[in-house]
């Protein structure tokens, strides 16, 4: 594929929301003209730029015995990558943690990430916090201002699947460090990753706890994270 139609594919806003609809999982072509309000001949347009380009592949699968099989679309494991000039901070990362954990030794080197995360995380607390002026960290705030703002931004493709007054359970459909964390996961996911929603959670308010309930780095589908309000009783100090 060339540059040229990379940039093709990406110009349009239909096409654009397509993708973020195949993060999610795959559709029909049926399914994304209901969704973007589109006609299926314009959605098939849409889509023939985007597999054109390397971003999409298919698959068919029958409902039932009868009837012919449904062409499902869904992002291509190998996506293209956008830059001009070219760049290659994907390889100069790889490298520079390899390099760190040959010299230095693996112990040391998830002690740097985890440090790292755990640095990461407390940051991004606090500027939310002061960024959007919070006061305190609520179930509605933490969805509308972590989960849908600024994972969003970031590219993680976000969506909140449950949100109650105690309770937020939100997955990311896109990794942002996708490529490291299948080669890494024990690196990105279970030290990195681990340590940025510790400290994010501790720095927020000590009364949440998160877990964990899914990884694309292990081979799931999405990445699943659950946060939990729990506010426990006061204890009363005897004299």
């Amino acid at each position: 594929m060339s540059e040229r139609e990379v940039h093709r594919a990406l110009s349009s806003e239909a096409r654009a929301e397509t993708l973020k609809l195949l993060y999610k999982r795959p559709h029909v072509i049926e399914e994304i003209a209901e969704k973007l309000k589109l006609q299926p001949v314009t959605v098939r347009h849409h889509i023939q730029a985007l597999q054109e380009a390397g971003f999409l592949e298919t698959y068919e699968e029958r409902s039932g015995l009868a009837g012919r099989p449904k062409t499902y679309y869904k992002l291509a494991k190998s996506l293209p990558t956008l830059t001009f000039p070219a760049r290659r901070y994907l390889y100069l990362s790889k490298t520079l943690i390899s390099f760190f954990l040959r010299e230095h030794g693996k112990k040391k080197g998830f002690e740097m990430m985890a440090e790292l995360g755990s640095e990461m995380g407390a940051d991004t607390a606090k500027y939310l916090k002061t960024e959007y002026a919070i006061k305190e960290w609520t179930p509605n705030e933490f969805a509308k201002v972590f989960v849908e703002g600024y994972l969003q931004e970031i590219g993680a493709e976000p969506e909140v699947v449950e949100k109650t007054d105690k309770r937020v359970v939100y997955r990311t459909h896109n990794c942002v460090f996708f490529e490291l964390s299948q080669e890494m996961p024990d690196l990105m996911c279970d030290v990195l990753h681990n340590e940025f929603h510790h400290a994010l959670q501790e720095t927020m308010s000590g009364n949440i706890q998160n877990v964990q309930t899914s990884c694309m780095g292990h081979g799931d589908g999405c990445c699943e994270q659950v946060f939990e309000w729990v506010f426990k009783n006061k204890k009363i100090a005897h004299q």
